[in-house]
């Protein structure tokens, strides 16, 4: 979980309301990356825990109490020395940065106030929390070194030195108006990257909902005159937002990991993502830290791969239809040499052109010459020029369609990837893509060790009747032709990259409601996930045929009825429990 400096100006000032005045009477480290601090504030307790681990920093109040180790770590027992019984005077961020200081104050000699500083750096994998007093490391809870830092040394001793503070302006604090001015000035490569680099406390996700709230297209560079006042009104609804009491919304991956919280509903969801709604930051959080992630180690590196693969070929396909584009000037070529050689007679060598009359249609043309060459010499590379761009348009058609049908198919094993929960499936989403060249095979004969065939994702809606869903290629071409019988129901988004789905049932005639949860599932399991109103094709399974040798998944069927469908997210997650 990344958490962008806007969404810590949430947790910074609950934290503000929920504890400055407190009292920190207890003090423990649960695991070596994390502090919690109990709190009492008006007859309550309250447990501050902040986790450092896993480079997904937090600071929350959890629901749950973690356990805590019988010997404190000396990080623990030097702030349980210097801390407790010290009143939390004032928490702060600095800026929009991911820094959020506390100031504790206690009681020293003379009764003097003496005030020391918890600083949490949420700052990813170098998160930190640091112990200072008077500007000065008393500990932390990593040490940096100079060989591992030449800007910042966080040892005990040494002055404390801030991350570089980010420079722009405050997305919350300056007239929002002037933001939308400044980032249409900003050059970059989009407008998405200059409002980023214009403000502080945002990344991409922010910037992108902001864009489209104001219907802008993130990638569009620069900004027209009547974009400013639709920017400057989404960036006063996020402002007016942050300062109510609005719900937050988490980001949840298909690894069962949430990604981000923002501050406003999401609009712009990649490939697996749900959004889930909660009350306040702390609730989002919670959550966050309760998932149980899926451990697919190999599927972000295939994701990386596929889209990759994906982004090659499409350029490719932009260069061959530039090419084919140019081979269909090949009838111009032998025009003008048909052309040339009819008026061969009006044309000497060393003219650079020749004004002459186009024999088919009678209308004047201007043919360029080369002056080295005979007229018959120039008439003859018009001819070569005219075969080659014939014999051009047959391979690059070949090479366009080529590359469409694996553009296609890859789009295919992305869907997969999108479904896929257990490293079987991982498995056999490699050996497609090995298949095909996209990724080289380590060894002939490599070891299947560890994993078996994945199997088909099997629903009992009720006692008559069954879904069967195919996660990837290979369950497809499983569940449509070896599962389905010829009068079984087939199912599958139109033109969209998906799951095939068999309806089996022994009533007479399917239900209506267990057609409309077919294509539920249909529309769920492919890359229309989190869209409205998807179609779905429906035929019987005896429609769908394979054609020889083609790619694991493709189809072509006939018969066919096209029902449209918004899937139902809580009604999917209890068929699929």
């Amino acid at each position: 979980m990344n958490l962008e400096g806007l969404t810590l100006k949430l947790v910074t000032d609950n934290l503000i309301e929920q504890l400055e005045g407190g009292k920190i009477y207890k003090i423990f480290m649960p695991t070596p990356n994390s502090l919690l601090l109990m709190v009492r504030r008006d007859r309550d307790t309250l447990a501050l825990l902040a986790d450092m681990g896993g480079g997904s920093p937090a600071l929350y109040f959890p629901t749950k109490l973690p356990e805590n180790p019988e010997v404190p770590p000396t990080l623990c027992m030097l702030l349980r020395k210097h801390l407790e019984e010290g009143r939390i005077a004032k928490i702060s961020q600095s800026g929009l940065d991911r820094v959020i200081t506390m100031e504790i104050d206690l009681l020293g000699a003379s009764s003097k106030i003496i005030t020391k500083k918890l600083i949490f750096e949420l700052t990813g994998k170098n998160s930190n929390i640091i112990f200072v007093q008077d500007d000065v490391i008393l500990d932390s809870l990593k040490h940096v070194n100079a060989a591992q830092s030449s800007y910042r040394i966080i040892l005990p001793g040494k002055p404390y030195i801030a991350p570089p503070p980010q420079a722009g302006l405050n997305l919350l604090t300056t007239p929002a108006q002037e933001i939308a001015e400044a980032a249409g000035k900003l050059p970059s490569a989009n407008i998405s990257k200059a409002l980023i680099n214009v403000t502080t406390g945002i990344g991409k996700l922010t910037a992108n909902e902001l864009l489209t709230a104001a219907d802008i297209l993130p990638n569009k560079v620069g900004l027209e005159y009547h974009d400013i006042p639709r920017l400057t009104t989404a960036i006063e609804n996020l402002q007016e937002r942050m300062e109510q009491d609005e719900p937050v919304y988490a980001l949840v991956s298909r690894t069962n990991q949430v990604k981000t919280i923002l501050p406003m509903l999401p609009q712009n969801l990649e490939q697996g993502m749900q959004v889930k709604e909660f009350a306040n930051i702390n609730e989002a959080i919670c959550f966050a830290m309760s998932l149980k992630p899926i451990q697919l180690p190999q599927h972000e590196q295939l994701q990386k791969i596929v889209t990759g693969e994906i982004s090659k070929l499409t350029k490719k396909l932009d260069a061959l239809e530039n090419d084919l584009l140019t081979a269909s000037d090949a009838e111009a070529q032998r025009m003008l040499a048909d052309t040339i050689m009819a008026n061969i007679y009006q044309i000497k060598k060393g003219q650079q052109s020749a004004d002459l009359i186009n024999i088919y249609d009678g209308e004047p043309v201007t043919v360029a010459l080369s002056p080295i060459l005979s007229p018959t010499e120039n008439a003859q590379a018009y001819y070569k020029r005219y075969n080659k761009y014939k014999r051009a348009q047959t391979e690059v058609q070949l090479q366009l369609e080529a590359t469409q049908e694996m553009l296609t198919y890859l789009a295919s094993i992305e869907a997969s990837l999108l479904t896929a929960t257990t490293k079987s499936e991982i498995e056999e989403v490699t050996q497609e893509l090995t298949a095909i060249g996209v990724i080289k095979e380590i060894g002939k004969k490599k070891s299947k060790a560890g994993w078996t065939k994945s199997q088909p994702l099997h629903i009992k809606l009720n006692s008559d009747t069954d879904l069967y869903i195919g996660k990837n290629n290979k369950q497809n071409d499983y569940v449509t032709f070896t599962i389905g019988g010829p009068n079984d129901l087939w199912f599958h988004t139109k033109d969209i990259p998906g799951s095939h789905i068999i309806l089996k049932t022994t009533l007479p005639k399917a239900t209506e409601r267990d057609i409309d949860i077919a294509c539920q599932l249909a529309g769920y399991f492919s890359k229309a996930r989190n869209g409205s109103n998807i179609p779905v094709d429906c035929t019987k399974r005896r429609y769908v045929k394979k054609p020889s040798g083609s790619k694991p998944g493709f189809v072509i069927f006939t018969n066919n009825s096209t029902y449209y469908t918004t899937p139902d997210e809580n009604l999917i997650n209890e068929l699929l429990k």
